[in-house]
C-alpha cells in the first residue's frame, strides 16, 4: 500500500485530535483509523452519518493508494485500484463497481466544499476488509496486501516475460545436454548392434568373447538409463531456471530498498548541512552520515553490475539475447513444512529416488555378470565381478546414508526458515508500533520528518528480509522435493559407479 510522506507535512491533525462537536447536523468522530496497522493521519472530519463512518473522499483514496478522479459536470467520482473501478455517484446512494450496480447503506455528502463518503462501503467494495473497535473507538482496514512499503517499490519488470513453465521448457529445448544425451544413446544403439553382430553364432560363455560382452552389457544400461539420466538433467536445468531467477529477484529487491534508503538519507544530509551552518551539529556528525551515503552508493552500483551478470546468466539459460523476467511460483506459506513425515519421506526416497534407482540397476548388474562368470574357467573374472557386486554395495549403502543426512539437514534448515519468518513477522509488528509512534510524536511536533521517513525505512527493511527468506525457502523446498539433483551427475549409467 502506497504511503505518500508528502501527506504528513500538510497535516494538521490526526483523528484523534478531533473534538466531538457538530458541523450541519451530522457528528464528527473522535476516531483513528489504521490500515493494515498503520495509523493515518487524517486531514479533514471524520463524520458520523446515521451511524455510519463517512470520510473526505479524497483522504480515504490516498490512504488506499486509489486513483481518483472528480467529475465536475457529472457530480461523480470514480476511483480505480488494480482491476476494480469504483463510480460514486453525489447525488445516489447507488454506485457502480465495474459498471455493475451496489447500494451503499447511505449517499455521500458535501460539507463546507469537502465531499464526504462511506468508509466501510468504499472499502469492501475494493474488497477490503474493515473492523470496528468500539472500546477503542478505531477502525482497521485490511487491504490484503502482503507488505506495507515494500509493495511499491517491489518489482518493476520491463521486456519479455515469461511464467516459470515457459521459461523452463525453453530452457530444456536449448540445452545442449539432452541433445548431447540423445545422441549419444543413438550412437550407442549402433554401436550394440555391431557388437552383437560379431558374437553371432559363437558360444557365449567363450572367454575370448568376455570382453565384447563387457562393452555390450556397457552400452546396454546407457541405454535403459537413459530416461532416468534425461530427467535428472531436466530437473537440474529447471533448479538453475530457478535459482537464477531467485537471484535476480533477490538482487532488485535489495536495489530497490537501497535506492530508497540513499533518497531517504540525501534528504538527511541536507537537513544536517543546514544544521551545521548553524552550529547545531558537528562536523563529524555530518561527515559519518556523508561517509554513510558514499558507502550506500558503491554498493548499489556493485549490485547494479552483479544484477547484469545475473540477467546474462539467465538468458544464457534460456537461449535468449534480450532480457527475459521469468514469473516465479514463490510459496505463499511455509505450511508445507508441517505436512512433511520426514522419516517417511526418507525411507520412500532411500527405494524410490532417481539416484538409488541408478545404483540398483548398477548392483543388479554386477550380480548378472557375476552369474555369467560362475559358468566360465576364469577366475580373474570371478574376483574381478565379486569386487564389483561389493563396490556396488558400498556404493549404494553410502548413497542412502549419505542421502538421509542431506534430507535431515534440508529439513532442518526449512524448519530454520520457517521460524526466520516467524521471528521477523514479530520484529515487522515492532516496527510498525514504533512507527505509529514517530507518527503521533510528528504531528503533534515532538518528531521530525526524517525521523517518520527512517521508521518507515524500518520497515521496509524488514519487509525485505521477509521476502527475502520467502524466495531461499521456495528454493530450498524445490531441492527438498528432488533430492536426487544433490550431488549427481548426469551422464551414462557408468558415470555412477
Amino acid at each position: 500500500m502506497k504511503k505518500n510522506i508528502k501527506k504528513f507535512v500538510i497535516c494538521t491533525a490526526l483523528s484523534t485530535m478531533f473534538l466531538v462537536n457538530n458541523v450541519y447536523g451530522y457528528e464528527k468522530q473522535n476516531v483513528t483509523i489504521n490500515i493494515d496497522n498503520m495509523l493515518q493521519p487524517v486531514k479533514s472530519n471524520v463524520i458520523n452519518k446515521d451511524g455510519y463512518t463517512l470520510v473526505a473522499f479524497r483522504d480515504l483514496f490516498e490512504m488506499l493508494d486509489a486513483d481518483v478522479d472528480w467529475n465536475d459536470v457529472k457530480k461523480t467520482i470514480t476511483a480505480k485500484k488494480g482491476d476494480k473501478v469504483l463510480v460514486i455517484n453525489l447525488n445516489s446512494n447507488k454506485v457502480t463497481l465495474n459498471d455493475k450496480y451496489i447500494d451503499m447503506p447511505v449517499s455521500p455528502e458535501i460539507i463546507d466544499g469537502t465531499t464526504y463518503v462511506p468508509l466501510r462501503a468504499v472499502c469492501e467494495a475494493f474488497g477490503m476488509n474493515v473492523k470496528w473497535d468500539s472500546e477503542k473507538q478505531k477502525i482497521t482496514i485490511y487491504t490484503g496486501s502482503e507488505y506495507i512499503f515494500l509493495n511499491d517499490i517491489y518489482l518493476e519488470q520491463n521486456g519479455k516475460t515469461l511464467s516459470q513453465e515457459e521459461a523452463v521448457k525453453m530452457a530444456q529445448s536449448k540445452n545442449s545436454n539432452i541433445k548431447n544425451l540423445n545422441d549419444a544413446i543413438e550412437y550407442t544403439k549402433k554401436v550394440s548392434l555391431n557388437l552383437n553382430d560379431q558374437i553371432v553364432g559363437q558360444n557365449y560363455y567363450d572367454p575370448m568373447i568376455e570382453p565384447i560382452l563387457r562393452n555390450i552389457n556397457s552400452l546396454d544400461a546407457q541405454v535403459q538409463d537413459k530416461d532416468i539420466n534425461q530427467k535428472i538433467i531436466e530437473d537440474t536445468i529447471e533448479l538453475s531456471v530457478i535459482s537464477s531467477v531467485a537471484n535476480i529477484k533477490t538482487t532488485k529487491l535489495n536495489i530497490a530498498v537501497l535506492e530508497r534508503t540513499i533518497e531517504t538519507n540525501q534528504k538527511n544530509i541536507e537537513a544536517l548541512e543546514l544544521k551545521y551552518k548553524y552550529g547545531m551539529v558537528s562536523e563529524n556528525e555530518l561527515q559519518q552520515a556523508k561517509d554513510a551515503q558514499k558507502t550506500n552508493k558503491l554498493n548499489l552500483e556493485a549490485l547494479k553490475n552483479s544484477l547484469n551478470t545475473q540477467q546474462k546468466t539467465l538468458n544464457n539459460i534460456l537461449g535468449e539475447d534480450n532480457d527475459v523476467n521469468v514469473d516465479t511460483l514463490l510459496v505463499d506459506s511455509f505450511n508445507a513444512i508441517d505436512e512433511i513425515d520426514v522419516d517417511s519421506y526418507i525411507t520412500r526416497s532411500k527405494e524410490g529416488d532417481i539416484s538409488i534407482q541408478l545404483l540398483k540397476k548398477n548392483l543388479k548388474r554386477a550380480e548378472d555378470l557375476r552369474e555369467h562368470y560362475s559358468h566360465t574357467s576364469s577366475e580373474e573374472d570371478k574376483i574381478k565381478a565379486d569386487n564389483d557386486i561389493k563396490v556396488a554395495q558400498r556404493k549404494l549403502e553410502d548413497a542412502k546414508v549419505d542421502m538421509e543426512n542431506k534430507i535431515r539437514s534440508s529439513y532442518d534448515n526449512l524448519l530454520k526458515m520457517r521460524d526466520t519468518d516467524k521471528s521477523l513477522k514479530l520484529e515487522l509488528n515492532k516496527a510498525i508500533d514504533n512507527y505509529n509512534a514517530v507518527v503521533a510524536n510528528y504531528v503533534s511536533g515532538n518528531a521530525t520528518l526524517n525521523q517518520v521517513e527512517q521508521a518507515e525505512l524500518g520497515i521496509l527493511n524488514i519487509e525485505k528480509q521477509i521476502e527475502q527468506n520467502k524466495i531461499n525457502y521456495s528454493v530450498a523446498l524445490y531441492n527438498f522435493d528432488k533430492p536426487y539433483l544433490s550431488g549427481v551427475g548426469f551422464g551414462s549409467s557408468s558415470d555412477m559407479q
